[in-house]
């Protein structure tokens, strides 16, 4: 499934009519869903050419839709200095299957197009992309569908925007080699790897825990969380866990494993 992100977003159903006017970033008179349906349809093509299924789809998603790979294609809007280049995102709870997709666009994506990553750019709103919710929507993904949104650029940035603009066919070389790179190793028969796995609430053990952009002692220090300050992990890896803190879906991030401790009795 390539969605084309805020393609026909006025026919989104009833329970999601609040995001009817979500009409994406603009520059000038161009608006970004005119970017996203010219590339998601050249994805569509180069996949259906090396013989995959391909649903096209526009803002609204069938009911529990099903796939071996869901990506919703999307460009962005400067609102912070110096941002610049793609970026890409795994629901709030991703399955192995959805973290390999997710790693297999990063590598092909800007080898074609020559964007940097903006790699401390991802939002909250990309993890919680509506399509990505079926415990709030009816119409979003079987949560058993690898997904991906992307962010293929700033159309308010100009070296972003000539890119592409200029060359649509490179970003969706890039998004389909992605993909593909991706059902190569993919078995739909696998429940393990779409499964996704559930961990008990936590609490920070430690006083002053930092909660790092990503999973290495180099990595950007968001904010400092209190002894005491309760997380939901979200995925683990080697001695750290993805973490959102409680109470706060937009504060997220890396903790070390040895900074938490279960609740008692948990």
């Amino acid at each position: 499934g390539i969605q084309a992100g805020h393609w026909r977003v006025e026919e989104l159903p009833e329970e999601q009519y609040r995001l009817r006017d979500s009409t994406g970033a603009r520059y000038g008179r161009f608006r970004e869903a005119e970017l996203n349906l010219e590339v998601a349809r050249r994805v569509a093509d180069l996949l259906r050419a090396s013989g995959a299924r391909v649903d096209l789809l526009p803002a609204r998603v069938p009911a529990g839709y099903r796939a071996d790979a869901f990506v919703a294609v999307h460009a962005d809007g400067a609102d912070r200095p110096g941002a610049r280049g793609w970026k890409a995102a795994t629901p709030w709870r991703a399955s192995e299957a959805a973290r390999r997709l997710r790693e297999a666009l990063a590598g092909t994506y800007p080898r074609f197009t020559g964007l940097p990553e903006d790699r401390f750019g991802t939002t909250s709103y990309m993890r919680g992309y509506y399509a990505f919710s079926p415990h709030r929507y009816e119409h979003a993904i079987d949560p058993r569908t690898p997904a991906v949104i992307l962010e293929m650029g700033f159309i308010t940035v100009r070296e972003d925007r000539e890119a592409l603009l200029g060359n649509p066919q490179a970003a969706a070389l890039g998004i389909a080699a992605g993909i593909m790179r991706f059902l190569s190793g993919h078995d739909p028969f696998d429940r393990g790897q779409m499964a996704v796995s559930l961990y008990p609430v936590m609490r920070v053990g430690v006083r002053g825990a930092e909660l790092l952009s990503h999973p290495s002692e180099d990595a950007l220090r968001l904010a400092e969380l209190p002894e005491g300050t309760l997380v939901r992990p979200l995925h683990r890896q080697d001695g750290w866990f993805e973490v959102m803190a409680w109470g706060s879906w937009r504060r997220f991030g890396w903790l070390s494993a040895a900074a938490l401790e279960p609740l008692p009795g948990g």
